[in-house]
């Protein structure tokens, strides 16, 4: 019994987590690609090509992109909170945290970023950090706001 508690938050923290492999194109950061400007002209003497370099994205300047656009904040709470608090938030996780339905909109937002920097919670505390780490600002309101609607 004592070793089935730990595996059980391990499968958890691992069923739970945000993480994914990375594609190789991810991985080189800038690549350079070759474009031709002017084609070989049939009435001068030598062909003349000019080749502007331009650097492709960069992998780092993605998270900025999602960070502006619009968050899904029903598949984030699918993706992130439905497993332990329940479809519509009414499950107190592993029995051991709130109700989160029952929580206003400034109350959950303050739960998340209080995860995010380990000021807030108990039992949970640290399964609740390694999931509130990734969130930006905007993910957290939008999450906020679509629980305390549920």
């Amino acid at each position: 019994m004592k070793i089935f508690i730990p595996v059980l938050c391990s499968l958890l923290l691992i069923g739970c987590s945000e993480s994914t492999p990375k594609q190789a194109s991810e991985s080189n950061g800038s690549q350079e690609i070759s474009t031709p400007l002017a084609e070989e002209n049939s009435s001068a003497a030598a062909p003349a090509e000019l080749n502007e370099t331009v650097a492709a994205p960069s992998a780092a300047a993605a998270p900025a992109a999602v960070e502006n656009a619009s968050v899904d904040a029903n598949a984030l709470f699918s993706q992130k909170c439905a497993s332990c608090h329940g479809a519509k938030a009414e499950k107190s996780a592993l029995n051991k945290s709130q109700i989160i339905a029952t929580l206003s909109e400034q109350q959950i937002a303050d739960a998340l970023k209080g995860y995010q920097n380990g000021t807030y919670g108990r039992e949970m505390k640290a399964l609740m950090q390694g999931q509130a780490k990734g969130l930006n600002d905007a993910q957290i309101d939008a999450l906020a706001k679509y629980i305390s609607a549920l």
